[in-house]
């Protein structure tokens, strides 16, 4: 629809993004910014003020946008999708990591659909094109010891960036490098939100396992990758991936022949 049009014509205004979305209720609210600090950081407020759930806080720019382990994240105005979600899923907190999963499959799946593009999920909240990241996802959940109160899903993906700085430069791609033409923000985004509303419900109503599925079928990295985990604090492991658990930790084969699971990691090397 609007794939290949000019920038100034694919601004993240809720009057542009509202016809054409056809989720039933994520982004029937959203929150546009200019600019702010973090899109993560307003929707938790949003959440603390009895916001209800679905509302999308949507940013130009940030000034201050981060993704796992508090890591700067690379926010070009105008030129990428920063995106917060509001949840309040009836889930158990430790589900929780499934929503991520669930994010970077609608990802992967909206970036298909509105680009052409293929990409792999690098788990637990990467995306890549050509082994270069296109694509961070960031949940923060405030929860009780047996109850989730609210959920915060971050999404940011470069989209129309044409380069990177150059600390960024062998990390780090766009949706139009890799296509090779400006993309639609606004289709991509309305993608995007329908098909993780869809995920979304799945979680919600006990379909856990085909969640899963679509990541495990999405990702290089589900099976067979031999990689080095780190678990911060100067711990690493070294295995071969086995797959997910049923509540989305991954599995890894050690040189032992032991299979463990873990919650909680960076891939910081693999083959």
């Amino acid at each position: 629809m609007r794939a290949g049009c000019a920038m100034p014509l694919d601004l993240l205004l809720p009057e542009f993004i509202r016809p054409l979305l056809k989720s039933r209720q994520l982004g029937k609210v959203i929150h546009h910014f200019q600019l702010t600090s973090s899109t993560n950081d307003v929707a938790r407020q949003l959440a603390e003020q009895g916001a209800p759930e679905g509302v999308v806080v949507l940013a130009e720019e940030q000034t201050c946008g981060r993704g796992r382990a508090g890591r700067a994240w690379h926010s070009e105005r105008s030129a990428g999708i920063y995106a917060s979600i509001l949840l309040r899923p009836a889930i158990k907190p430790r589900e929780a990591p499934t929503l991520t999963l669930a994010a970077a499959v609608a990802v992967a799946e909206a970036i298909e659909q509105a680009c052409g593009l293929h990409a792999d999920i690098k788990w637990p909240n990467d995306l890549l094109l050509g082994g270069r990241k296109c694509c961070g996802i960031l949940s923060e959940m405030h929860a009780e010891t047996d109850k989730i109160r609210s959920v915060v899903v971050g999404i940011g993906i470069n989209v129309n960036h044409s380069g990177f700085p150059a600390e960024l430069g062998q990390l780090a791609t766009s949706l139009r490098i890799e296509c090779k033409r400006v993309c639609s923000r606004i289709d991509l985004l309305c993608a995007l939100l329908e098909r993780f509303e869809r995920l979304y419900e799945d979680l919600q109503q006990g379909r856990r396992a085909a969640v899963l599925h679509r990541w495990v079928a999405r990702s290089s990295f589900a099976v067979g990758k031999s990689l080095t985990l780190d678990l911060g604090s100067g711990q690493q492991i070294e295995g071969k991936t086995a797959g997910l658990s049923e509540t989305g930790h991954l599995k890894i084969e050690l040189a032992d022949g032991r299979v463990e699971e873990f919650l909680s990691g960076e891939i910081v090397a693999w083959r």
